[in-house]
Order: structure tokens, then C-alpha cells, then sequence
């Protein structure tokens, strides 16, 4: 086991090795909570390394990339489990388009011409945002339905006169 100021030295000498890694995984970093999870894993791999088992810079590269690799698919559930339970919540409080939307006269005209599953998807998708993977679940039917909504809410969508 080394000691901190040695490990101090470890973390100049492989600063770039870490910037490498962000950009090679095309991460942006504006907060540095990446930077700040890849020293973590220098400082385990520091604390864990036997030299017996291979060379120490292909051990600290390795579990730095690892660890942020990590990290991205940790950050991508959080947001997938986030996205839906809001969109969870929009549905369980049924169609409150007064929050969202500015022009009540146009949307309740186009709530007039849809039937409720192709309102439900301009509901989701346009005004809300929501994948269309994400409607799917939050309405337990395929993705393909989802998509059949939106191409036939679009048509009638079209056909919709701007002005009156």
C-alpha cells in the first residue's frame, strides 16, 4: 500500500488518462461528477492493485472506464425511472391541459377532431414530450399502436384549418 502523497502523484500522472476517458465516452461533464467518480476508481484501483496480475496503468485505464461506464447506465435508469413516473403522474391526473398549455381554444379544437388515443398521443408526445417507448408503457399497449395514433393524429392534424 502507498501513501497519499505518492497517490497524489498518481492522480497528475493519470489526469489526462481520465479526461480520455470522458472524451472517448463522449460524456459532458459540466458538473464533474464524471471526473469525480473516475478518481474514485483511480483510488480503488490504487488501494487494489497487485502487481502480480499485469502492469498498472492497464489496471487503473480499466477500472476508470468501467467505472464510468457505470455510471452512464446509472444515470440512464434514474432518468428512464424519473420520465416515467412523471409521466405516471400526468396520466393519474387524467388530461390537465390548463398547466401546459397557453392556447386552450386550439387544443380543446383539436381535442374536438382526435379520437382519445390519438389525443393521447399528441397529449404525451407533443405537448409533454414523452418517447414514444414511454406512452407505450404509460398506456400498456405496443409501441407500433402508439406510432398508429400519432400517423393518424397527424393526418386529421392536417386537415385542421389554422384560422377560423
Amino acid at each position: 500500500m502507498m501513501d497519499d502523497l505518492e497517490f497524489e502523484r498518481v492522480v497528475v500522472e493519470n489526469e489526462k488518462l481520465i479526461h480520455y476517458h470522458i472524451r472517448s465516452l463522449r460524456i459532458n461533464d459540466a458538473n464533474q461528477d464524471f471526473f469525480a467518480e473516475a478518481l474514485f476508481a483511480l483510488w480503488k484501483a490504487y488501494e487494489t492493485y497487485n502487481d502480480e496480475l499485469g502492469s498498472f496503468s492497464t489496471y487503473i485505464s480499466w477500472k476508470i472506464r468501467n467505472a464510468l461506464i457505470d455510471k452512464i447506465r446509472k444515470e440512464s435508469r434514474n432518468n428512464e425511472v424519473e420520465s416515467l413516473y412523471q409521466a405516471s403522474i400526468l396520466h393519474e391526473k387524467g388530461y390537465m391541459i390548463e398547466d401546459q398549455i397557453a392556447d386552450h381554444y386550439l387544443w380543446e379544437k383539436v381535442r374536438d377532431i382526435l379520437t382519445d388515443n390519438q389525443w393521447k398521443w399528441v397529449y404525451y408526445f407533443i405537448i409533454h414530450d414523452l418517447s414514444v417507448e414511454q406512452i407505450a408503457k404509460l398506456e400498456g399497449v405496443t409501441r407500433d399502436a402508439v406510432k398508429n395514433w400519432g400517423r393518424h393524429a397527424r393526418n386529421k392534424l392536417k386537415q385542421l384549418p389554422l384560422r377560423d
